[in-house]
C-alpha cells in the first residue's frame, strides 16, 4: 500500500475541484490518501487571516464559511501528526537545506517518516530533497 500526501496547495486544488486532481484522488483507495498536521495548519492560518481582515458582513461570513469546510474536510481525512520522529527529520533537514521554506520542510519530515509519496506540484523546492517521493497529481 502507498501512502499520498498532499501538501496544502493539492488539497485546495482537490477542494475546488481540479479536474486533474480529482480524478487521480477517485482512483486511489482512501485510505492511502492523507494530509499533514503543517497543511492543517496552513489551511486554518489563511482562513484566520481573512477573519481578521474582514471589514463586512459577506466577507466575514465567507470567511467563517471556509474555515468551517476545512474543519469538514480534515475531519474526512487523515492528518498525519508532527510527531517527534518527523520532528528529528525535520531537525536535519533544516540543517541540510537552509534556504528551503520551514513549513516545506515540516511537511517533508512528516513524509519521509511514513514513507510516503508527497503530492505536490512544488518541484523546485521539495525535489531537491533527498530521498523524498514526489507526484504532482494537477499535471
Amino acid at each position: 500500500m502507498s501512502l499520498f500526501v498532499l501538501d496544502t496547495d493539492q488539497v485546495s486544488l482537490l477542494r475546488k475541484g481540479h479536474p486533474a486532481v480529482t480524478a487521480k484522488v477517485v482512483k486511489v483507495p482512501g485510505e492511502e490518501i492523507v494530509t499533514t498536521i503543517i497543511t492543517f495548519e496552513e489551511l486554518v492560518t489563511g482562513w484566520y487571516s481573512q477573519l481578521r481582515q474582514s471589514r463586512d458582513a459577506a466577507t466575514l461570513a465567507r470567511a467563517y464559511a471556509g474555515l468551517s469546510q476545512t474543519l469538514d474536510f480534515c475531519r474526512q481525512i487523515t492528518v498525519l501528526p508532527f510527531s517527534t520522529a518527523a520532528v528529528e527529520h525535520y531537525i536535519e533537514l533544516r540543517r541540510q537545506y537552509p534556504r528551503l521554506g520551514k513549513q516545506d520542510l515540516k511537511i517533508a519530515s512528516i513524509v519521509l517518516e511514513h514513507f510516503g509519496v508527497l503530492v505536490t506540484r512544488n518541484r523546485q523546492d521539495f525535489g531537491s530533497v533527498a530521498g523524498l517521493e514526489i507526484e504532482d497529481w494537477s499535471a
